[in-house]
Order: C-alpha cells, then structure tokens, then sequence
C-alpha cells in the first residue's frame, strides 16, 4: 500500500465517514436530534456506505487500500451506529444484527487470509437497505413495538442472514 492512495478521494471519504460517525457518536447522544434529523443522519450514513465505491469506480480510483478499507469502515460505522442506538431497538433486533455482523466478520477473515475475492451481491446491497430502513423506522417508532416495524425488521433481519448464507454457500462452492 502506498501513501498515495491514502489521498485518493474515495479513500478519503471513506477515512471521513468513519472519523465524522465516531465523532458524532462520541459527542452526541440520541436524544440531542430530532426524530427528523435522526433519521436523516442514518439516512446520509446508510447512503455514504456506496459513495466511495461509487467515486472510486467512476474516476478509476480503485485501490488496494481501498478494497480494505471500505468494508472495515463500513463494519465499524455500522457496528459502532447500532450501539448508539442500541436503546430504541428491540432486543432481538439488536442482537440479530450484532451476531451477524460478527459471523460476517470471521467469514471476511477467512477470505482474506485465503486471498480469495468475493464480489458483493445486489441482494447484499438490498439486504443493507432494508436493514438501514428498519432502523429508521425503529427511530420513528421510538420503542413503541408498532406490530409492522417489527414485523418489518423480523423480514429484514431474515434476508439479512439469508444474504450471509449466500456468501458463505458462495465461499464453499469456489473451493
């Protein structure tokens, strides 16, 4: 990895994302937003996740650095949003997604150290969505238990592990 590729700007914004959600997850609590400007926030956090790809593909900018950096950042603002906020969630929502996560993580893992490549799926990127829409729905709901976010959030939580079925179906069947 070079110096230089620190300085591309998709890595550049993928670097931001992660120093702007810990500070603001440091900083801020919940209860400082609005349920408007919350949602807003997970929205622009949610949708920052593509952004760099985006850049980096549109301008040629495609970097080993940045094949590494994008999805550890991604994990860790993920990861370190659904801590913040860890209060408006049902607990089995909460801990669905953490387990997953961390299954996600040791599958990443073994990829890596077995330097395979896995691209990401349009249903990793739909199953993403969904997830960033429960969660916004969880903030408008605001520990209400309303009947259809949580049923909402079961049917994202769901496809989100049939999504890491996917990778892991798609990991065994390329060895």
């Amino acid at each position: 990895m070079k110096l230089k590729d620190f300085l591309l700007l998709p890595n550049l914004i993928t670097i931001s994302r992660l120093i702007v959600s810990i500070y603001l997850f440091l900083y801020y609590s919940i209860s400082d937003f609005s349920t408007a400007v919350l949602v807003t926030l997970i929205a622009l956090i949610g949708i920052s996740d593509s952004i760099d790809g985006i850049v980096a593909r549109k301008l040629n900018q495609v970097s080993k650095l940045g094949t590494i950096l994008d999805p550890v950042c991604d994990r860790t603002v993920f990861i370190l949003l659904l801590f913040w906020l860890s209060d408006i969630f049902p607990n089995w929502f909460f801990y669905g997604v953490i387990l997953r996560e961390f299954l996600v993580l040791l599958g990443s893992i073994y990829v890596l150290l077995n330097t395979k490549t896995l691209t990401v799926s349009n249903y990793g990127k739909f199953g993403t969505v969904l997830i960033f829409f429960s969660i916004c729905f969880f903030v408008i709901n605001n520990a209400n238990e309303s009947i259809f976010f949580m049923f909402f959030g079961a049917i994202s939580l769901i496809f989100y592990y049939f999504v890491a079925l996917e990778y892991l179906y798609r990991i065994i069947k390329d060895e």
